[in-house]
């Protein structure tokens, strides 16, 4: 920063917590400018030795110099203690800095009279040369200072018109027959101070910058952290619309005897389809980049995992006239990787290939590749340039050609999270594409060892089918208890919808006898969904138990994870739902359990 083009900046301007910065800076300098003043007068105290002169002043030379040392080193233990009772709230910044400030100013003062002392204390006798180099010694450390003890100036100037002083009133004495010859010299001191205030600007000029970018990053900070909190708050009713048409349209497309209308259906389900998948990117990407989400790598068996997405995944193939193929790895082949972190991984790199292949189809294959096991996403879309590859995992970031040749392009969230969850993973993640042609994805996740535990294997999405049973939903949201009731019906299961705990129970005691149970997390009664679902669980010992929730993290969610209770987060895909249900369904009486 040059102090000829930018205003000039003010010691007194800056908070104190800043100029004590500032003061601990130049207070670290003269600490160690009064440790390393002995070494100064080390050689002239051994030249005069030599010479058999040694004068009374060179012995209180050193007791003095020596003294400063141990008062400076002192004074800095009391400092750094000062420091760390301010750091941890019992100092005020401003109190400290005036303390201080009548501390270090004198030390200061006196290491420089000292150090322009020495000539003086070897006295007239002491040969020419000695003197010469005893001033220039002392001289060379005043420019030095003027540098690197500047920071806070006030403290600079008291040790450069000490050192000033103490050299202009001793030159007479120290240079009887030359001080009339040495004291223009002295004028060009002045240069020292002028340096001082140039290195002075410098480290107001830092200081300004860090309290500039610390302000911004606060700023930067806060912004984030409410962007967040409202997405978290937010979620709950941002999911929950977005569940509700999901479970009605799926209703309607069952329901629907008309052909004319099939194909106008299966458009609603896809944009719908698109809706959940935009609006759980959206929240896991705020999720992940609030540090919400911590890997936890384990050994996952992968073709279970594949066969979970690539049928979970199959009905929107088909829906777009693709073919969706699987080459799973043999049975047993194992990975480190998080389970839920992997999934949302493979799940959005083939929802993105369908998204942006037009014709052709989508094929997830796994190949060994030295010690890794590499899971790869191939497809025939547009594909992507060679510029575009860095900066494709961007969040809000689309290819140029693939957002031309879809007509649904989203937002660029997809790859973002892929990205996010590679890297929780430190699972190397990358891309090879040929416009025109395609585009292979891969992700590349260290081999299990043969003796470490598989996760359990995944949950293997069924076809849907005709299901007989009784499951209760603890909903309180008209819209989203009018999906859950038609959809459940149309599958056969009989169904009822309480709105908060106490509907549950009188449905309970009037003799209906659930299967299932489903429980919303938050309840406008402001009951806790956890705790209805405990207490139902009471009630009704052999029913499976699930807490349905539009938020990913709350303590609540937490605590009925760690107690081994499932977690369907909204919108809850029909296909997954339909699939537990005939699961939790056909188990014999007696056998159910909370998953």
């Amino acid at each position: 920063m040059s102090i000829n083009s930018e205003p000039v900046l003010s010691w007194s301007a800056l908070p104190p917590a800043a100029r004590l910065q500032l003061l601990g800076n130049s207070f670290l300098r003269v600490r160690d400018g009064c440790t390393v003043m002995p070494l100064l007068g080390l050689a002239g105290s051994a030249w005069l030795h030599v010479l058999g002169l040694w004068p009374l002043s060179i012995t209180l030379w050193w007791v003095a110099s020596l003294s400063l040392v141990g008062i400076a080193w002192g004074a800095w233990a009391l400092w750094q203690r000062d420091m760390r009772q301010m750091a941890a709230g019992s100092g005020e910044p401003a109190a400290l800095l005036t303390t201080w400030l009548r501390r270090v100013q004198p030390l200061a003062a006196l290491y420089g009279a000292l150090l322009m002392s020495l000539a003086a204390c070897a006295g007239p006798e002491a040969p020419f040369e000695l003197r010469v180099v005893l001033v220039c010694g002392g001289t060379l450390v005043m420019a030095a200072r003027a540098d690197h003890q500047s920071a806070a100036l006030v403290v600079y100037l008291h040790f450069f018109f000490a050192s000033l002083a103490v050299g202009l009133l001793s030159l007479p004495y120290v240079f009887p027959q030359h001080w009339l010859y040495l004291l223009p010299l002295y004028l060009l001191f002045g240069v020292f101070l002028r340096n001082a205030r140039i290195s002075h600007q410098f480290f107001l000029s830092n200081i300004d910058l860090s309290e500039r970018f610390r302000a911004a990053k606060s700023e930067a900070e806060q912004a984030l952290s409410v962007k967040n909190q409202f997405l978290a708050t937010a979620s709950h009713d941002l999911r929950q619309p977005v569940h509700a048409v999901g479970l009605l349209a799926e209703s309607v497309a069952l329901r629907n005897r008309d052909p004319a209308l099939v194909g106008t259906l299966q458009d609603l389900r896809q944009g719908v389809q698109s809706l959940q998948w935009m609006c759980n990117a959206l929240l896991d990407l705020s999720r992940i980049e609030a540090g919400a989400v911590q890997a936890r790598l384990q050994p996952v068996e992968l073709a279970p995992l594949l066969h979970e997405v690539a049928t979970l995944l199959g009905e929107s193939a088909r829906a777009r006239g693709l073919a969706l193929r699987l080459r799973a790895p043999p049975a047993g082949t194992r990975v480190q990787a998080d389970p839920m972190l992997l999934r949302q991984c493979v799940v959005n790199l083939v929802h993105n290939a369908l998204r942006y292949t037009q014709h052709g189809g989508v094929l997830l294959a796994v190949r060994p590749r030295s010690g890794h096991w590499q899971v790869e996403v191939w497809d025939t879309g547009p594909g992507v340039a060679a510029e575009e590859h860095e900066r494709i995992f961007s969040p809000f970031t689309q290819s140029g050609a693939a957002t031309r040749a879809a007509d649904d392009a989203g937002y660029g969230l997809g790859l973002a999270v892929v990205a996010r969850c590679a890297e929780l993973m430190e699972a190397p993640l990358g891309l090879a594409s040929r416009l025109g042609r395609g585009s292979r994805f891969w992700l590349r996740l260290r081999s299990a060892a043969a003796d470490e535990a598989p996760r359990a294997a995944a949950l293997a999405l069924a076809p849907q089918g005709s299901l007989q049973g009784r499951c209760l939903v603890v909903e309180d949201d008209p819209q989203a208890a009018a999906g859950w009731r038609q959809l459940l019906q149309d599958w056969g299961v009989e169904a009822r919808c309480a709105a908060d705990g106490a509907e549950a129970q009188h449905l309970l005691a009037q003799g209906f006898a659930p299967r299932v149970i489903l429980c919303d997390e938050r309840l406008r009664s402001g009951q806790s969904g956890f705790a209805l679902l405990q207490s139902l669980e009471e009630l009704c010992p052999d029913a499976a138990l699930a807490m349905v929730s539009g938020e990913w993290d709350s303590p609540a969610l937490r605590q009925a994870e760690a107690e081994g209770y499932l977690v369907l987060r909204k919108p809850v895909a029909p296909e997954l739902l339909h699939t537990l249900l005939r699961q939790w369904l056909t188990e014999m009486p007696g056998k159910l359990s909370k998953r």
